[in-house]
């Protein structure tokens, strides 16, 4: 998986790229265990919002 818009500076100011800017960015979110708990509370989020549009949406029938 592509992550061109990850952007993360390190501590000189200078721009990371790759996996350093992957541990950077697990890091400033509070490690490992909190940066997956906020990755799965957004999947969850982004499920329940298209769970819920769905069903409060207008069933129409075909008439003949």
């Amino acid at each position: 998986m592509s992550q061109k818009n990850l952007v993360v500076y390190g501590k000189n100011g200078k721009r990371l790229g790759g996996g350093a800017a992957q541990l950077k960015r697990i890091k400033d979110n509070g490690g490992w265990d909190e940066h997956h708990r906020q990755v799965i509370a957004d999947a969850v989020e982004i499920a329940y919002q298209t769970f819920e549009k769905n069903q409060n949406r207008v069933r129409l029938k075909r008439v003949k």
